[in-house]
């Protein structure tokens, strides 16, 4: 349940991202990254990233609207539960 709990629905698809075993989606907070020391309170590798995560990058772009997806009840994973 971890991996769905407080993640918001998607611009796109319009259902909440990912399953169980998907990559962990974050929604990092902006008042934890001021003050010049963003690189000590988020990241996911603190001091630099192994081989293999060399060549991967990330694509943050801003949501025009923020669905949480409250009280809908239909996502897909909620579905699959019933």
């Amino acid at each position: 349940q971890e991996r769905i709990v407080n993640i918001p629905g998607s611009e796109i698809t319009g259902s909440r991202g990912g399953i169980h075993n998907s990559v962990t989606r974050v929604c990092p907070k902006p008042t934890h990254m001021i003050g010049g020391y963003a690189q000590f309170s988020y990241g996911f590798n603190y001091y630099g990233t192994v081989g293999s995560n060399r060549d991967e990058f990330v694509v943050v772009r801003k949501m025009k609207n923020v669905d949480w997806l409250d009280g809908e009840g239909n996502d897909t994973v909620q579905e699959a539960v019933k």
